[in-house]
């Protein structure tokens, strides 16, 4: 996972079998098995033994309640694992709108399991730029409110 979580839709943990390959316009597409970390409404993350480069275009089909879901994804990072398999980071770039109602159903019911106990989600990090931001605003209340205790000790003397 990467120290900043710049994801702003809630995700959830996602222990399905996907299949996915490089998108061609042309051509039958080459399909290959793996498995799903977590799925948002905008993005999703997989593990896969395949080396793909960001912003590749990627073709998958994630099980759902019914039928697998047609995804097309654009890679957005990338990351080594240990065992020699990559975990890949990827946004939506489209889907078929009967299939983006199917899996919002799948995703909901996948939060109310989460908010009953079933499966955590991760919450969301504040960045860095928010960090300082609330740093710097701390640092302005404490001047002055040093400020004012100072200058009630001159009125009082």
């Amino acid at each position: 996972m990467r120290s900043e979580d710049r994801r702003n839709r809630v995700r959830v943990p996602l222990q399905k079998s996907i299949r996915h390959s490089t998108y061609q316009v042309l051509g039958t597409p080459v399909f290959q098995e793996s498995s799903a970390i977590d799925l948002s409404s905008n993005g999703i993350s997989f593990e896969t033994s395949r080396e793909y480069a960001t912003g590749n275009l990627v073709l998958l089909e994630v099980e759902m309640v019914s039928e697998p879901v047609k995804l097309l994804v654009c890679v957005a990072w990338v990351k080594p694992l240990q065992d020699g398999r990559f975990s890949i980071g990827a946004e939506l770039v489209a889907i078929d709108p009967v299939q983006r109602k199917q899996m919002q159903g799948h995703l909901a019911q996948l939060m109310k399991d989460a908010a009953k106990g079933k499966q955590p989600t991760k919450k969301k990090q504040p960045t860095k730029k928010k960090q300082a931001e609330k740093k710097q605003a701390k640092k302005k209340l404490v001047k002055k409110k040093a400020k004012k205790s100072a200058s009630s000790s001159k009125k009082r003397r």
